[in-house]
């Protein structure tokens, strides 16, 4: 009983402020500087007129503060009291202009516009909205209050992992240090062994070569000796021109007798001295292969009576000048014989390159394994460095991308990393920024991201975005634009950006 006495009352109450008397279009708030027993003063201390000049539709007030009421003032406003809605203020050149811009209609009350009040409805359509958005921000909060409970417990057992990797990094550089110790001493006899397989290799190659290159110094000497008496002459070298000394395509005794250095030589002599000076001068007789002849075209040409030779003399030159150029035929040279392979490492050879093969191997997991510890820590470092929000509750985030597909473009957000556009009919992706920092306000810091130092603009500035985080029970990407030429704005929900939610009241003039 006292409840229902307490609400007729608050209603009563309610009712009475809204019936307070007051000139037209005047605020509850600024009631007293209205006193109708008085002279009224502009707001603005300008000046003071008699009371009775207060919304007489002449402006006497230079801020406008006298006609509240009408259009008089150009820079004059007009309050509306919306009861069962929210009030408003609207510009004095709206007054009955025929338009109804205060949902109690109180804007119109002298155009003969039929203004229905519909400030009930709409504030009760605005309370459903605020009760239904209550109603996210008390879900998000409650999500947001796990994600800063599991953002703790994440932030310590990082922080054990990282001290944890940490000194093992260092037991593991030592391992990686002996290890490289133990390939080196492995690597040295391996190398030294396989450049003694190889000089050995070479060797032997080199005496193969020599033991050809005698042989054939004394094939060639074999041929040069016309007689077969063991001795060749300077006489026995004449025929072969292509040992021209002095290079005038002729060969003189004198040039036959300074290759030989003496009236005649044996093959000793030959093999030393002479051989190395023909050597690559010297064609064998019995190596020149026979170049085929050039076969004649079969084809008769029927013959041209001189007149008409005569009088086709430019098509005689024509002809001419069209006849196939002469087949040159160049004997074909002898083939090249493929370069040998080096033969298979010994046993004790072999055995050496295992070890420095498993000792290589050992220590290249080992150094892989430290790298891949090394890449690990940064990481872990960077991640507990970077500014989660002011519990952590924005780290879930940390790794992941959420997407968002336009028309034209597939829009990519990885928070605390970069932001991508990519043309969904094929194309190049776009960076449009890079994490740089929070953004929001003083008051709101972890209510903007900002990403920067993104792809160029042509013969612009570099690409930048501005993301809106607003309270949400679900993480996602819902909208994009570009404000501004290369600089783009994207609003993203998240329960972390949810606070507790002011609780929605009952209208008390509903209730009456």
């Amino acid at each position: 009983m006292k409840a229902l006495v307490l609400l007729l009352l608050v209603g009563v109450l309610g009712c009475w402020a809204v019936e307070v008397k007051r000139p037209r279009g005047v605020s509850l708030s600024n009631r007293a500087f209205y006193d109708d027993s008085k002279p009224f003063t502009c707001l603005d201390g300008s000046r003071t007129i008699p009371f009775d000049r207060v919304n007489d539709d002449y402006c006497d007030c230079a801020d406008g503060t006298d006609e509240p009421g009408t259009s008089a003032c150009s820079n004059g406003r007009f309050h509306c009291t919306n009861a069962g809605y929210k009030p408003q203020y609207i510009p004095s050149s709206r007054i009955n202009d025929g338009i109804c811009d205060c949902c109690d209609t109180t804007d119109e009350y002298n155009s003969g516009a039929l203004c229905e009040n519909t400030c009930r409805e709409m504030g009760k359509k605005e309370r459903e909205e605020l009760q239904m958005a209550a109603e996210i921000a008390r879900e998000g909060f409650r999500v947001k209050q796990l994600l800063i409970e599991d953002a703790r417990k994440g932030r310590e057992e990082k922080q054990t992992k990282l001290q944890d990797m940490v000194q093992r990094r260092q037991a593991l550089q030592s391992q990686v240090d002996a290890l490289r110790l133990q390939k080196e001493e492995a690597e040295k006899p391996e190398q030294e062994a396989k450049d003694a397989h190889q000089k050995a290799w070479e060797e032997h190659k080199e005496a193969e070569k020599a033991e050809e290159d005698k042989q054939r110094s004394l094939e060639v000497f074999t041929e040069l000796d016309q007689d077969s008496d063991g001795m060749l002459a300077a006489s026995e070298l004449r025929s072969h021109m292509e040992l021209d000394v002095d290079g005038d395509g002729a060969m003189s005794d004198e040039e036959a007798q300074s290759l030989l250095g003496d009236i005649s030589v044996d093959v000793g002599i030959f093999q030393e001295s002479v051989w190395p000076q023909i050597r690559e001068k010297f064609k064998s007789e019995t190596d020149a292969q026979a170049v085929p002849p050039i076969e004649e075209p079969t084809e008769s040409h029927p013959e041209v009576p001189e007149d008409e030779d005569e009088e086709d003399g430019d098509e005689g030159e024509d002809d001419e000048e069209d006849e196939p150029e002469e087949d040159i035929r160049v004997p074909p040279s002898k083939a090249q014989e493929a370069e040998p392979e080096m033969p298979p490492y010994d046993e004790v050879t072999q055995a050496l390159i295992d070890a420095a093969q498993t000792a290589r191997s050992t220590y290249e997991e080992a150094e892989k394994s430290l790298r891949d510890m090394e890449d690990t820590i940064k990481g872990l470092e960077k991640e507990i460095s970077l500014d989660f929000g002011p519990n952590g509750e924005f780290s879930y985030l940390y790794g992941e991308c959420y997407e968002l597909s336009t028309s034209e473009y597939v829009y990519r957000l990885c928070p605390f990393n970069r932001v991508t556009q990519k043309p969904k009919h094929g194309g190049s992706e776009t960076n449009l920024g890079s994490w740089g920092s929070w953004a929001g306000p003083e008051d709101n810091k972890f209510s903007f991201m900002k990403f920067e130092h993104g792809t160029s603009c042509w013969q612009g500035p570099n690409r930048s975005t501005l993301v809106k985080l607003s309270c949400g029970k679900d993480s996602i990407l819902t909208s994009t634009s570009e404000p501004s030429r290369c600089e783009y704005l994207m609003e993203f929900f998240t329960p972390a950006a949810c606070h507790p939610p002011p609780e929605v009241l009952p209208d008390d003039h509903d209730e009456l």
